[in-house]
């Protein structure tokens, strides 16, 4: 079982029985470091997934607490919700309108994350956005081969 520990920055595991196994994170930004982590949720392999809420990412652990990856969100369109606030208000069209909609794309203080094992695939509560992320998990990927 794993426990994310909002205010300490980390994520601790235990048994079934509530005994103590381990902890990973520290306050920061870099890879594996947290700030306010929100939810965290384990797949079938093990690997262990972080919504990192003030770093505005959900990062991807072994099980043994190595750090793995980054998700930074990815979403190519508002959300519905988030386009009806946009829509409703003159000012917010204004303040929208850029050349350069990535921003937009990118998670922003994410609260929830699950892993969906009947379709091997993440899916990000992006609540700032309004919506949905979500990652198909690669399967039976190789490791490239350096062919000197």
């Amino acid at each position: 079982m794993y426990v994310v520990d909002h205010a300490n920055h980390r994520v601790q595991k235990f048994t079934p029985d509530g005994e103590f196994v381990a902890k990973f994170g520290s306050h920061g930004t870099d890879a594996g470091q947290l700030n306010h982590p929100s939810d965290v949720s384990v797949d079938p392999d093990g690997d262990v997934y972080v919504c990192d809420w003030g770093n505005n990412r959900v990062q991807i652990f072994a099980p043994d607490g190595k750090f793995l990856a980054t998700l930074v969100g990815d979403a190519q369109q508002l959300g519905k919700w988030h386009q009806d606030v946009v829509n409703a208000n003159l000012d917010n069209q204004r303040a929208r309108r850029r050349a350069n909609l990535s921003l937009e794309w990118s998670l922003q203080m994410p609260r929830g994350v699950t892993f969906d094992p009947a379709k091997d695939r993440i899916i990000i509560a992006d609540t700032q956005r309004g919506r949905l992320q979500i990652y198909d998990k690669p399967k039976n990927y190789m490791e490239p081969q350096l062919n000197l």
